[in-house]
């Protein structure tokens, strides 16, 4: 039904969901623990290092137990490590909760696709995978507006709120109305195979080419999340009016990616992920440029970000897509 599909799209935008909202109170977490940017920076990095190592453990696991298990596992630990949160002591507490959030974001993340390729044939989970996609794309774009709303009203510890919030949806809704789509369960997990399938695909040169690509933009555009509210801040945005201005990548995401669905067959993904490259070079030229010759408004960062945005939509699908079929 369409209530899993959607409930599957929640779980597949936990990571960003757990990236964009707590950005914009970045500086509100620094001056609240009274501790340096760098410390304050691993907020973010501490997350998304769970967050791309748990898939690894929590997708490989899932063969030995089973879909539902890792999915509800992932939808508690977000759910505890949020609650958690609430009550942080201090800047190192509230690191190891992360951690903990980045391992639940994983969980769900993984789990949220691969249960689509167990539960349709191969052209009707493009379909819904291409919907997960489509959603998990507005989740940036809704989560950063969003998070500056709750910096500016409630603080950084709404944002913990929210995220409660967020993965107790995901959690209740598995338990209730998600069972299990793995028939056939391994025994057991051999590490060595595990190990050997891994060098196996590092070995493939054009698998490897493309999962560079995409993680260089995709760390280009990770990166932005923790140096933009530092940069907006220096030409006096408030939280919220940053979460505004900032979205404008997300907006450009959209559009690359509904681009992308249009003219991927046509063009071939080559040819796509090479123009994004291209747009995300010139998108942070322009700032680079216009911040040297003294444009300081907002209006000048966000403006190439929409470009960025785009680039970004052509290239990390394209190069998943040709990373798997690889």
């Amino acid at each position: 039904s369409y209530f899993i599909i959607y409930v599957l799209a929640l779980a597949n935008a936990s990571t960003v969901v757990g990236m964009g909202l707590i950005t914009p109170s970045i500086l509100i977490i620094k001056n609240d623990f009274n501790v340096s940017s760098e410390i304050v920076q691993l907020i973010l990095t501490f997350y998304m290092a769970a967050a791309g190592l748990g898939q690894l453990i929590f997708g490989t696991i899932s063969d030995r137990f089973g879909r539902r298990p890792i999915l509800l596992m992932g939808g508690f630990l977000f759910t505890f490590a949020s609650v958690l949160s609430v009550f942080s002591p201090d800047i190192y507490f509230l690191l190891f909760l992360r951690v903990v959030q980045g391992l639940g974001a994983a969980a769900c993340m993984s789990m949220a696709r691969v249960i689509i390729t167990d539960s349709f044939k191969k052209s009707e989970a493009a379909e819904k995978l291409s919907l997960l996609t489509a959603i998990m794309v507005i989740f940036p774009l809704i989560s950063l507006i969003l998070g500056g709303f709750i910096a500016e009203t409630i603080g950084w510890i709404g944002t913990m709120y929210i995220f409660t919030m967020f993965g107790f949806i995901i959690f209740g809704s598995v338990l209730l109305k998600i069972s299990e789509t793995k028939t056939h369960r391994l025994d057991s997990l051999d590490i060595r195979k595990i190990f050997e399938s891994y060098l196996s695909v590092l070995s493939n040169s054009k698998f490897v080419l493309f999962t560079l690509i995409c993680s260089i933009q995709s760390g280009v555009f990770f990166s932005s999340f923790g140096f933009m509210p530092y940069e907006f801040a220096r030409i006096g945005v408030a939280p919220l009016e940053f979460g505004f201005w900032f979205s404008f990548a997300g907006i450009g995401y959209f559009f690359g990616n509904i681009v992308n669905r249009k003219f991927a067959a046509f063009w071939g993904i080559e040819k796509l992920v090479n123009i994004g490259c291209f747009f995300s070079l010139i998108s942070y030229l322009a700032i680079l440029v216009m911040n040297l010759n003294g444009f300081l408004s907002p209006l000048y960062i966000s403006i190439p970000l929409i470009v960025f945005g785009v680039g970004n939509g052509f290239t990390v699908a394209n190069c998943i897509a040709g990373g798997v079929s690889a």
